[in-house]
């Protein structure tokens, strides 16, 4: 009998301890004694996750990037902003060093804000910011991309020379905070208009590809419809090929919201709401849709049947043949938004329910191919908050992880919650930065011939100013020629034969740091 009751003592307390240590804490909430609606994630290099939340969901005075363990508990914070202006940050990505970056929207309370970049180090301290100004114009940068070199490509909402006009544009930096180009694109298509792009994402060929949607005229109805909107563009951000499905037809219309790239690298993959105007149902499904590389429409795949609402707002691939996404469809405005796992023909596979409301997730696959849903509800209180859900392989809430994970190891120290300003950013009008030097005549740099050939000329009035450094970074950041100025003298050659055809930086350096810079294309 002694014997009998030893052993089922120890049978339940081994099932005690399954249920205490296996049990799920899935979804976490974040901020929820106060107003505080998310705004996007990662997962980062240590399998932690970065979240981005912002402080009230209108004109935000800060945000906050936090920084979870792999069960979702807080590490530590970051608080975005002086606390005065308006900050909302967006985009989000991370290089191979650790390195974050975030871009957003930045400006006064009431008025019109203004695109930023910044890149924060491997201990989450700002390494450089950079503002993009356009008076006048409110102006946002919805989303980034890092690139191979590990500095990054952002998406920017009107920031050209004609605001108005240019409604789509992209800004590529190195790592070290120099801007390599920016262009504008503008469709030549006289029926297009309306473009907005949310999405961007790096290509197989080193590329971007910027998802949204458009305003495309019906010259039958005399009617504007809302397609999907495409714009794909080369490594140096020249315009290739943009793609509006079926513009012309009764099929395409839509929204797109997210693009992924198939596995084999043959296939764009689109979430996309397929709008139906000419129909009985006059309603709306979440869909699929699948370009080849060039644009070409290969198919639009409707996930549920068209209702009242329809919506695939973001989709990631499991496998060669299978996405897990998050979606809504139903006779309500949104229905309730659901986890999903479809096929490449949007079939449905497997699905969950989430949260009771019309609030779509943001979706990550964590290093041991589990679903990450980051999302937000409102309360009684008509207040945000921000939730994370965390499913397994059958769309189960996952379980906690009791074994010991590192966190931060490319810190050299332990990383400390505080408040990162945007202040002494750099400040970008046009396709120029334009800095702020002891007089006018300081910033000015003269490079000739442009492009070049063998060799070319620096001039600039700083190199009678005292001594200086004139030193030249290739496309992907690396210092490839460095030439200390003696005082004085008031030109320089740069020999260039060997070099890579290409882009190059050039900036001059003294003893206070940048004092102007300029570009060369070497033919």
């Amino acid at each position: 009998m002694k014997q009998f009751l030893t052993t089922g003592f120890i049978l339940f307390f081994i099932l005690f301890c399954e249920i205490l240590f296996g049990q799920s804490n899935w979804p976490k909430i974040y901020y929820d004694d106060i107003n505080a609606p998310k705004l996007n994630f990662i997962v980062s290099y240590d399998d932690g996750y970065l979240l981005l939340i912002r402080n009230k969901p209108n004109w935000p005075r800060n945000n906050w990037l936090i920084k979870t363990d792999v069960n979702g508990n807080v590490l530590w914070e970051k608080t975005l902003g002086d606390g005065v202006n308006v900050i909302i940050t967006r985009g989000i990505g991370m290089n191979n060093a650790g390195s974050i970056y975030l871009s957003g929207s930045y400006g006064l309370v009431g008025s019109y804000t203004d695109p930023y970049v910044m890149k924060l180090n491997a201990c989450g301290e700002k390494e450089w910011c950079k503002i993009f100004s356009v008076p006048g114009i409110h102006n946002i940068s919805p989303a980034l991309t890092v690139t191979p070199d590990g500095g990054c490509a952002v998406l920017l909402y009107r920031t050209g020379e004609n605001g108005f006009v240019d409604r789509n544009c992209l800004a590529r930096f190195d790592k070290e905070g120099n801007m390599l180009w920016k262009q504008c694109y503008n469709s030549q298509d006289s029926l297009l208009g309306n473009e907005d792009c949310y999405n961007l994402i790096l290509t197989p060929d080193n590329g971007f590809l910027l998802t949204g949607f458009c305003i495309y005229a019906d010259t039958v109805h005399n009617l504007g419809w809302g397609h999907p909107y495409y714009i794909k563009v080369d490594s140096l951000g020249n315009f290739e090929w943009e793609t509006i499905p079926d513009k012309h037809g009764i099929n395409g219309f839509g929204e797109g919201w997210t693009t992924v790239v198939s596995p084999d690298s043959n296939y764009y993959y689109s979430s996309i709401s397929h709008y139906y105007y000419y129909s009985e149902e006059n309603g709306a499904a979440p869909a699929l849709l699948k370009m080849d590389m060039a644009g070409n429409v290969v198919g639009i795949y409707d996930m549920a049947e068209p209702d009242f609402f329809g919506m695939l707002y973001d989709a990631k691939f499991i496998n060669d043949t299978t996405l897990v996404a998050s979606s809504a469809w139903g006779p309500e405005w949104a229905g309730w938004p659901k986890a999903v796992i479809i096929d490449t023909l949007g079939n449905m596979l497997d699905e969950q329910d989430m949260l009771e409301n019309d609030y779509l997730a943001r979706i990550e696959l964590t290093i041991d191919n589990k679903y990450l849903f980051y999302t937000q509800d409102i309360d009684e209180n008509e207040e945000f908050d921000a939730y994370l859900f965390k499913f397994n392989q059958n769309l189960e809430s996952d379980t906690v992880y009791t074994q010991p994970f590192v966190y931060d190891s490319l810190c050299p120290y332990g990383i400390v919650s505080d408040t990162i300003a945007l202040d002494d950013c750099g400040l970008i009008v046009g396709d120029r930065e334009i800095f702020m030097p002891k007089n006018e005549a300081e910033s000015e740099v003269k490079i000739f011939p442009n492009p070049a050939s063998d060799k070319f000329k620096v001039q600039s009035p700083m190199f009678e100013v005292g001594v200086c450094s004139v030193v030249v970074y290739d496309l992907f950041g690396r210092n490839v020629k460095k030439i200390q100025v003696p005082k004085a003298q008031t030109e320089i050659e740069i020999n260039t034969i060997g070099w890579v055809k290409g882009l190059y930086v050039v900036r001059v350096i003294g003893q206070d740091g940048m004092m102007g810079s300029g570009k060369v294309v070497i033919k």
